[in-house]
Formats: structure tokens, C-alpha cells, sequence
């Protein structure tokens, strides 16, 4: 399929890879974050030997250093946050120089994601506070502090479906795979679960009522979407119709230009979004 966005490792680090502690890397995928804000970002691949491991995956920024900055390495270092079990999110810091304790029990020191100690993250010798974990299909918030940068992600996309649960509450989540895809195209995504809203029986108040999808534009706000039951839409021969379908907040499916939506469903790729099942949880599988 899809899988590609993929390179070569030549390519790569020409992109700033180098510091991404993978020898075997086969796609990759950057993002500009502009500096002093918040972005979203989805996970979208794993390591080549299937690792979930932080500083494997992301990577191509300039870390600040512990020696120079003490404990205020967390006011200047890019920074992410990856929602955890919890409900809370971990926090991960980029380091020049991040704590570690290696196999032979040395005390060492090298670039990489940390805790807020400045240990690296997953190193449970040195009592990492944080796992290091990043999982496809879930997103995260990104800020570079200083400079506007671009945040690499490199590795190897899932080799099979990836099907993903979306909670009753709002969640990140994100597309497994490094393309675009467009919420009612069945080809690139099957939802399972959804108690759709219904415009006939709600009226304007389907927004309570139906699962919801928030999609960072480039506004800086979100594209809404809302799964109904019967959305409004217009055929290729003018006919005025229905049909269950993500909807813009006027209950037309997205993407039908024909009846004026506004949204177009599409999401962009490497663009993590916020989910609500409203009155249950829903499935997203993702397909390869």
C-alpha cells in the first residue's frame, strides 16, 4: 500500500537522523513545530525490530544540556507529553546529555528523551520515571521551546491492520500509517461501535448526542466531525439524500462540496486528532 513515505538511510540523514538509535531505519516522516507552541502529533511508526521505544522512533532536535541548564533543562528543552493509563500524560525533555546506567552498571551519559530528572527514558537501572513507550496510533503533545524545528519520526509502519479503541471521554489518537486519510473512505479506515446521532430525531442538538472528531486545522482550531446516522448529502445526479457518515455541525457529510459541507474529512498525515465516543467506546481500525 501506502506504506510509503518510505527512504533510504542516506536520505535520512541528510534529515538529521542520526541521533534516532535505529542501523536499519526504512521510512520516516518530519514535522515543523513552531517554537513556544503545542502541537499534535500521531505515532505512526514502530522500530525495525517492532520496538515501541521513544528514542528508536523520534528524534532530528537540538537537546539542551543538564550540565548547562540544572533542573531548568525543563523550561528550554523540546518537550512532549504522551497520555498514559492514568488519564495524565507522561513528560519527556530532549537531552544532550541524559542520564544512564548501562549493562555493565557504568554511569554514561548521551542525547535522548529523559524524565524530568534528566534520566533517559527507560532506563530502569537509573529509575526512569517514564517508559519511553510510543505506540502507533497514538498522538501527542509536541513544543519546541526555543526554535522552530522539524521532529522526526523514523522506523517501519505496522505490517497488519492496527485497530485502535477510542473511549466514551476525549482521547488522542492518530492514523497508524504516515498517509492521509479521509474519516468516511472504508478503504483507509473502518470505525466499529458508534452509537450515531441522528439529525431527524435531535435536531441541532446531535452535537451532545453523536461521537465526535476533532481535527487541528491550519487555523489553529479544529475541523469538528459528528457521526450521524443520516447525514445530509447530494448525489452525482442532484438528488438530495442520506446515509450514516462522519458530518460537519450542520449534519452534511463531510467532503460533499455539492450540499456546502464544511469540513472536508480528509486528515492530514502525521496529524493526531482528539476522539469521544459520547455514549460508549468505538473501534478505529486502520487498514495497510
Amino acid at each position: 500500500m501506502k506504506k510509503l513515505m518510505f527512504g533510504m538511510a542516506a536520505a535520512l540523514a541528510l534529515c538529521g537522523m542520526a541521533d534516532i538509535e535505529s542501523s536499519n531505519t526504512v521510512g520516516y516522516q518530519t514535522k515543523e513545530l513552531e517554537a513556544g507552541k503545542f502541537a499534535i502529533v500521531g505515532i505512526q511508526f514502530e522500530g525495525t525490530d517492532g520496538s515501541t521505544d521513544i528514542n528508536k522512533l523520534v528524534g532530528g532536535l537540538t537537546g539542551v544540556s543538564y550540565a548547562e541548564f540544572g533542573a531548568d533543562f525543563t523550561a528550554v528543552a523540546p518537550h512532549i507529553q504522551v497520555p498514559n493509563a492514568k488519564g495524565t500524560y507522561d513528560l519527556y525533555y530532549y537531552l544532550t546529555d541524559g542520564f544512564y546506567i548501562d549493562e555493565d552498571d557504568n554511569e554514561a551519559e548521551k542525547p535522548g528523551w529523559c524524565d524530568n530528572n534528566g534520566t533517559i527514558a527507560g532506563n530502569t537501572a537509573a529509575g526512569a520515571a517514564v517508559t519511553g513507550e510510543l505506540i502507533p496510533g497514538v498522538a501527542i503533545w509536541a513544543k519546541m521551546v526555543q526554535a522552530t524545528e522539524g521532529m522526526n519520526q523514523a522506523g517501519q509502519v505496522p505490517s497488519e491492520n492496527v485497530t485502535i479503541t477510542a473511549p466514551a471521554t476525549f482521547a488522542l489518537r492518530a492514523n497508524s500509517y504516515p498517509v492521509e486519510f479521509n474519516l468516511n473512505d472504508t478503504a483507509a479506515v473502518e470505525f466499529a461501535g458508534l452509537t450515531p446521532g441522528s439529525y431527524a430525531e435531535q435536531g441541532a442538538d446531535f452535537v451532545k448526542y453523536a461521537p465526535h472528531i476533532q481535527v487541528p486545522n491550519a487555523k489553529g482550531t479544529y475541523d469538528l466531525y459528528y457521526y450521524l446516522s443520516d447525514g445530509f448529502y447530494i448525489d452525482e445526479d442532484g438528488n438530495e439524500c442520506e446515509k450514516p457518515g462522519w458530518c460537519d455541525n450542520n449534519g452534511t457529510i463531510a467532503g460533499n462540496e455539492a450540499a456546502g459541507a464544511a469540513v472536508s474529512g480528509i486528515v492530514p498525515a502525521g496529524v493526531g486528532f482528539w476522539t469521544k465516543g459520547v455514549s460508549g467506546t468505538f473501534t478505529m481500525t486502520f487498514k495497510k
